[in-house]
This record gives structure tokens, sequence and C-alpha cells, in this order.
């Protein structure tokens, strides 16, 4: 019989805590057995009776800090030893710091102080609060020290207007956490990615702009799995990057130049550099300021943007760099020629026909002639198998130097 995964589901004051019920029985629709732990703030919102009567094995409250259990162990003790992972939404800003500075006043941050095991932070909260500079700092502290945070997103807030803070979907919190649980986080674990995701835009006028047609997902995913194996991931990305959800760092960027300059900032205190971004190769000459009036011929002048994975391999040192080179034939060869002309230790050879969708074939090549052929097969399973092969890389890159 399969071994169930355990969840610890803490609950803390915030007034989208109603939606913890949704993360519980999303949880035990995925087979997996969730104990929960209310703060006293969270009580004020929702009852315990409520999560007890939604699929929870056990709800514990604050009333129960001091408590044991039958084998006279404390109750924050065997509630870290239980659980294989800790996973607490809503989040508030209260209780993230509390937990960067080790306070252990309470059920929920003994437990937390105890614990040994993966711990998700799903915040909730005003959009002022949450990007409170003092916030900022505790998030990206706890981040540091290996805690997942997942979201919060752009939405409607408590207080009626629009803005970032609001928790993440329900349902998605419990898919992340699922899927997370089923990954062997050891795989990268202390390795920092940068990971590059979607199109650039290279604007002729205020309103228009030439692109190409990257979905963004093939990176996204990437950067997904990454942080599942266990590394730390900043996934830099385009006007297309959507679902990347439980990442440690994500800057938005929009021409070539600003992602060639965000890649190369970030590379300096990474391990890997994969990038699956499609940047526009050019640009128009002259941006005129208003808007072009519709006349019968109009003429350009392009110029070539700045070729980001060649630049960053002139100063790679021993830093994996892993590219994507799109083809429309001779693929293998001209994916071998990209490779060895620009520093690159790994190539994934795909064809247009790939953009856009959420499936396709790539073949995998590293500097030494290995390859790998994946076909047919979904993003995520894609991204899976590039990191499996770069992993098998890296082992034998560090073997032989």
């Amino acid at each position: 019989m399969t071994k169930k995964n355990k969840v610890l589901l803490v609950v803390t004051g915030s007034v989208g805590a109603y939606k913890a019920v949704e993360i519980l029985r999303t949880l035990r629709d995925l087979n997996i057995d969730v104990r929960v732990i209310l703060t006293e703030g969270a009580e004020k919102f929702i009852s315990a009776l409520t999560f007890s009567s939604s699929g929870a094995e056990k709800v514990f409250t604050e009333q129960d800090q001091f408590s044991v259990d039958s084998e006279g162990v404390s109750a924050h003790i065997s509630l870290s030893r239980w659980a294989d992972c800790i996973l607490i939404a809503p989040a508030t800003a209260n209780t993230i710091a509390k937990i960067l500075a080790g306070i252990a006043d309470s059920l929920v941050l003994s437990t937390i102080l105890a614990s040994e095991k993966q711990i998700f932070i799903a915040p909730c909260m005003n959009t002022n609060m949450f990007e409170n500079l003092i916030t900022q700092r505790n998030i990206n502290a706890l981040k540091e020290h290996g805690m997942i945070f997942i979201g919060p997103e752009e939405g409607k807030l408590a207080d009626f207007s629009v803005g970032m803070g609001r928790l993440t979907d329900p349902e998605k919190i419990a898919q992340f956490v699922a899927s997370f649980m089923q990954k062997n986080t050891e795989l990268f674990k202390g390795k920092r990615f940068v990971v590059t995701a979607g199109p650039t835009r290279e604007y002729l006028d205020p309103i228009r702009f030439i692109t190409n047609d990257s979905s963004g997902k093939m990176g996204t995913e990437i950067a997904k799995e990454a942080k599942r194996m266990g590394g730390y991931v900043h996934l830099i990305c385009g006007s297309s990057c959507v679902d990347a959800i439980g990442l440690d760092k994500i800057d938005k960027i929009t021409t070539t130049e600003e992602l060639f300059k965000k890649t190369k900032k970030a590379m300096e205190k990474s391990d890997i550099l994969i990038m699956a971004a499609a940047p526009t190769d050019f640009k128009p000459e002259i941006v005129q300021p208003g808007k072009i009036k519709k006349i019968s011929q109009l003429n350009v002048q392009f110029l070539k943007t700045v070729d980001i994975i060649k630049e960053v391999g002139k100063h790679k040192n021993n830093k994996i760099i892993v590219g994507f080179a799109l083809q429309t034939d001779d693929i293998e060869k001209n994916a071998m020629k990209k490779m060895r002309e620009k520093n690159m230790d790994i190539v994934i050879a795909n064809s247009n026909l790939n953009m856009g969708k959420d499936y396709g074939s790539v073949l995998i090549i590293d500097k030494t002639g290995r390859k790998k052929v994946v076909r047919n097969e979904t993003k995520q399973k894609i991204a899976r198998e590039i990191l499996i092969f770069l992993k098998e890389f890296w082992g034998k890159e560090r073997k032989n130097g």
C-alpha cells in the first residue's frame, strides 16, 4: 500500500482564511492527509469545526500549545515530526515577520521553529503591507533560508482596491505543494539557477512592436521543475510569463536589452543559466515618439539586438550555460554549431512547431556529444528531462574537472 503524504496546514489571521478550506479539500482529493493549526487570529474568521467537517485529520488551536500526545510528546514537536511539509496559507505579514525573528510564543511558531521539513508560505495581505520594504526584506530572507513562497497574486482585495497581495488560487497552491512532494528535492539543493522565458518586444512607436510567438511555457516549466528539485530559482521573463508560482525571484522585462542586463547581473550570483527566452533579434534603428500614421508604405531600418547568450558565455568561468536553438531546417547541425560558437554546455534543439503549444519534441545535446531525444511530451515532462540530463552532465563535469 502506498504511503500517504502528510501536510500540516497552518491558517493565520487573514480575511482569506476561508479559502484554506478549499486548500484542505483539494489536498484531500489528492490523497494527502492533512492536519490543521489555527492561530488565534484565524479563529476570528473561521472555526475549527469547519476544518474538522471538511476532512482534516485533526485540528489544533492555540489552546493546544502546551498539550502533549499519547506518548507524552509536546504538540509542537509531535506535529513537526508528523508532517512531511508545512503549508502556511494564508500567511499574514505578522506571521512572516515572527518566523524570521525566530519567535516561538505560539503553537504555530513553535512548530515551525521545531520543523526540519520543507515550509511553504502563501502570503495574503493588503498591497501596502506586502510591498513594504520590511515585509519584502523578511520574505527574501526566508527564501534564503529555503522556505518557498507561493504568490501572492494581483487582484481585488478586501478593501475593494486592486493590487498585489491576493492569495494565490487555492487549487493552484494545493497542486503545487502536492507536485513538489513527489520530486527529488535533493537533486539541485544549494544550486542557484537563472532561467529566462518568453518573448521580448522591440517597439516601432508607443503602440506597435515586433516580437515572436513564444508563450514562455517552456522556460516557466523549467523554472518550476528546478525549484521542485531543490534549486534557488530566479526567473526573468517577458510579457507572456504565466503560472510562475513558488519561485524565489521573478523579474519582468520588455526589451532584449533589458533581458540582457537582468541576466548578466543575475548570473553574478548563480551557478546555472538556462536561456529559454526568445529574444527579438532585431530592433528599429529609430523608435518614433508618436503613433505612426497609416501610410501607403513604411520603410524601417533595423539593427541587430545584443546576442545575450554569446555575451554571457564570454564570462561564464565555471558556470553552466544551457541554451535553446530554434531552427526550421538542419536542426541538429545548426544547434551544435550554435553551442560551439556561444560557449554553451548544453543545447536544446527544437522546432518552431513547438512554439505556443503545451507539448513538443526536443533533442538535448551536451558539449561532449551526448544526446537525448524527447518526443511528443508535455512541456513539464520536457523540462524534467532537460534537468535530469543537466544533472548527469554536471556530475560528469565535476568528476572530470
